[in-house]
């Protein structure tokens, strides 16, 4: 089966990976994105997805497909190589291939922040649960059809949820998603080498006193970013993500109207 990945140039240079962060979404993940990008890494963040646009996030949903649905050959090396060629740091990311960035990238430094499995599940219920539901829903449910960055972006989000929540939605899978994140937390543990990873909890504090030293850094005179609680990822929708629907939707309102006008314009012929 063809895969996108396939069909893409290969890279001039890719950049060594220096920092890779297994922690799961929503746990203070968009906050370390800034802080690597702050300390001169260049960081690459599901935020970075979609600013990047259709060809990432299709990139990110077929990886994600073809390793847990079977939908062609897992990404090795040279798939995460050339999808990755401009990042030094992976965040968030590599929370669904632990064991490939584990074994393709041994030099790294890796970061593993977690978070009480019931806070994490509120917060994924204040954030996640309605992008997920409005993927799912009018008016992107019909706009992803005549435009490809709503295509992208939803069928990207509808593999999260089949994937994180076993098929069974936030709501019914949620139980079996929280007992995930213990086992990957575990995982991650026993693959990675002690003295490279940096292990802490949200709830315990944490900012540029954990990670400066852990990657040999100065501790900035800038605050610690402070991340993205509910209303900043608000922010970031509304941003971001409400203009590109905004967009598709005047293209849906076009796709719709061309037929009518082209039948309209039929009956008026045929009645002179």
């Amino acid at each position: 089966m063809s895969r996108l990945i396939d069909r893409l140039p290969t890279p001039e240079k890719v950049k060594e990976k220096k920092v890779i962060v297994f922690s799961r979404s929503r746990v203070g993940t968009f906050s370390l994105y800034q802080a690597l990008n702050k300390l001169g890494y260049s960081a690459y963040h599901m935020y970075e997805v979609v600013l990047q646009g259709t060809t990432h996030m299709a990139i990110f949903e077929e990886a994600i497909r073809c390793k847990y649905q079977g939908a062609g050959k897992p990404y090795g090396k040279a798939e995460f190589d050339k999808w990755l060629a401009n990042y030094d740091a992976v965040v968030e990311i590599p929370q669904f291939f632990i064991e490939e960035f584990t074994e393709f990238y041994p030099n790294a430094k890796f970061i593993l922040v977690e978070r009480d499995a019931n806070a994490w599940e509120r917060s994924m219920n204040n954030t996640i649960a309605g992008m997920f539901k409005a993927c799912n829903s009018f008016p992107m449910s019909v706009t992803q059809y005549v435009d490809p960055w709503v295509k992208a972006f939803v069928g990207l989000h509808i593999a999260f949820e089949e994937v994180m929540f076993h098929y069974k939605g936030i709501k019914g899978g949620m139980e079996q998603a929280k007992r995930d994140g213990v086992l990957d937390a575990q995982k991650v543990k026993r693959l990675v080498p002690r003295d490279q990873l940096l292990c802490c909890t949200l709830e315990g504090g944490f900012g540029w006193e954990q990670i400066c030293p852990f990657l040999d850094k100065d501790i900035p005179k800038d605050p610690y970013p402070i991340g993205n609680a509910p209303a900043q990822f608000q922010e970031l929708v509304d941003r971001v993500i409400t203009p590109q629907i905004k967009a598709s939707m005047v293209k849906a309102a076009g796709a719709l109207l061309m037929p009518l006008v082209a039948v309209g314009m039929l009956a008026y012929m045929k009645r002179r």
